[in-house]
């Protein structure tokens, strides 16, 4: 079983006031802490910066489904709900009516101190790691270390520039009150994201034995993706190759892990609860937030409650309930109601394509009440059913055969997510010869993905962004970032126009960039922090 350490945040202002203490020339008057954690005796070995990481790696979980970060917001936005792929059915969110957006949405301000929360506490790491009470058995040792806490701030600022635009760059720990921020221009934060990557590539250990701690891999894949921003193709390729060359690494091919007893296909294993764990005998996991169900934490990974139809809500046609919550099914609520183009319309090779089959995607459902007359027949959805509480039901958002007893019914599994898996590099790498104008290579390197679905080859000549949009949809659903690649695409709007029915009639050009929050910008008294156009 894995081991999870749970251990308070540092927070700037704690550093602060320890600044403070410690420089008082009265020698009576100097606090040395001695039975709790503060800067002054953390950051001086290897443990106590591993101890300041453990935070970081439990922040950057937190910006996504789990039960310890921003929560249920983050279905809003950073999965695309409010873009091709997703909407709420009752229009809750803010961004299934984008209309409704202002810098003085909660949400907008959530995600910009989430993320500059761990900005913060990246930088704290790679200030102190230079300072003479750090001590050190190598230079080895403080470069992995500061590699890692380089990897979270890029990672950070990754989010921020593609929810915002330009943004503030902050280098350094700050250790007094600032409020004289400026934005800085996305392609200086692409700049120093691609610093922090480029270092972070170089001193990150080679070796992935679990995919659960950073990687040389997952700094070259974030590499990729921002090469490609930058139109460096040759430098992205290259950066994609540096993962598919190694043999750590490769697509799952075969059944593999937990459950090869049960009906299902090697796509269906990728998901399974502790199949992500590279000890399972997957090779193509790169870096997955890490659950852990009943360990101190482990915290819970919401993306059943979030994804999946509201089924609790069907009745049988003696009016009883049809569908009660098993370890099949689980509780989800629906967060994210799927659009039409995502259930039907994305699919180009619909019967045989893997990723659709009856394992991956669950279209059909029987009553499962046994107090029911209609016990065992299938349910024949209406059509105010079929709007949200009846759908296609993706699995890998489940745990079908695997939630542990004892678990709680609110929608929670402890499957492991993936932050990023070989099949998105194949498409990465797919995106810079699409830029380079080499057609073929491009659809020979999304044709190894669909070859493993079993799905019909992609032509050269049918190679657009918008087909490999449409391929990461069908491979990469709920996975990846959905607002960061249809922003750095340039496609947010254009795509929502296209599939979003809820969604689409309300967003503008605009809308691409979410506002800066009031907040921030009445608090920045000393220099003038610049709204976004539209807000």
């Amino acid at each position: 079983m894995k081991t999870l350490i749970k251990l308070k945040k540092l927070t700037l202002p704690s550093i602060v006031i320890l600044i403070v203490m410690v420089s008082c020339n009265d020698d009576y008057l100097t606090e040395v802490p001695k039975d709790f954690l503060a800067p002054d005796n953390t950051f001086v070995n290897k443990e106590g910066f591993e101890a300041a990481l453990t935070a970081l790696y439990s922040s950057g979980r937190g910006t996504h489904m789990s039960g310890d970060g921003i929560g249920e917001k983050v279905y809003e936005v950073l999965f695309g709900q409010g873009a091709d792929i997703g909407y709420h059915i009752d229009k809750k969110s803010f961004v299934t009516d984008y209309s409704t957006i202002n810098s003085n949405t909660g949400s907008i301000r959530q995600f910009w101190q989430k993320f500059y929360d761990i900005v913060k506490d990246a930088n704290v790491i790679i200030t102190r790691a230079d300072s003479e009470n750090a001590k050190w058995d190598s230079e080895e040792e403080k470069n992995e270390v500061v590699a890692q806490a380089k990897f979270f701030r890029a990672y950070a600022y990754r989010l921020l520039v593609w929810l915002y635009g330009d943004v503030p760059i902050i280098r350094e720990e700050l250790t007094a009150p600032k409020l004289d921020f400026t934005r800085d221009p996305v392609s200086e934060v692409i700049s120093f994201i691609l610093s922090d990557l480029e270092f972070a590539s170089e001193h990150l250990p080679q070796a992935n034995p679990d995919g659960a701690r950073l990687s040389k891999a997952a700094a070259d894949y974030l590499l990729a993706e921002t090469y490609i921003v930058t139109q460096q193709w040759d430098m992205a390729i290259a950066a994609a190759d540096r993962i598919l060359d190694d043999p750590q690494y490769d697509l799952m091919r075969e059944r593999f892990g937990s459950m090869t007893d049960k009906p299902g296909d090697p796509y269906w294993d990728l998901f399974r609860y502790g199949n992500q764990d590279r000890s399972s005998g997957n090779k193509e996991n790169i870096f997955a937030w890490q659950y852990e169900f009943n360990v101190d934490g482990g915290s819970r990974n919401r993306v059943e409650r979030a994804w999946g139809p509201f089924l609790e809500r069907l009745k049988t046609p003696d009016n009883k309930q049809a569908i009660l919550k098993d370890e099949f099914l689980g509780r989800p609520v629906c967060f994210i109601r799927i659009t039409p183009w995502v259930e039907t319309g994305m699919w180009d090779d619909f019967d045989n394509d893997m990723r659709n089959s009856e394992y991956n995607v669950k279209r059909d459902f029987y009553i499962n009440n046994p107090e029911s007359a209609n016990f065992g027949e299938l349910i024949v959805p209406t059509a105010a059913n079929y709007a949200r509480n009846m759908y296609p039901y993706f699995q890998k958002f489940t745990m079908p055969h695997g939630h542990p007893q004892g678990y709680d019914t609110s929608g929670t599994i402890y499957t492991d997510w993936y932050v990023f898996r070989v099949a998105g590099v194949y498409l990465l790498k797919a995106e810079a010869y699409l830029g380079k104008g080499d057609l073929v290579s491009a659809a020979a390197n999304i044709n190894v993905i669909r070859e493993r679905a079993n799905a019909s080859l992609v032509a050269p000549g049918d190679v657009t962004i918008d087909y490999i949009l449409d391929e990461r949809a069908r491979e990469l659903l709920g996975e990846e970032d959905r607002r960061v690649s249809l922003n750095r695409t340039g496609k947010l709007v254009e795509r929502t126009l296209l599939h979003n029915p809820v969604s689409g009639p309300t967003i503008q050009d605009f809308n691409a960039l979410l506002p800066i929050p009031q907040v921030e910008i009445d608090a920045n008294k000393e220099a003038e922090l610049k709204q976004n156009p539209g807000y």
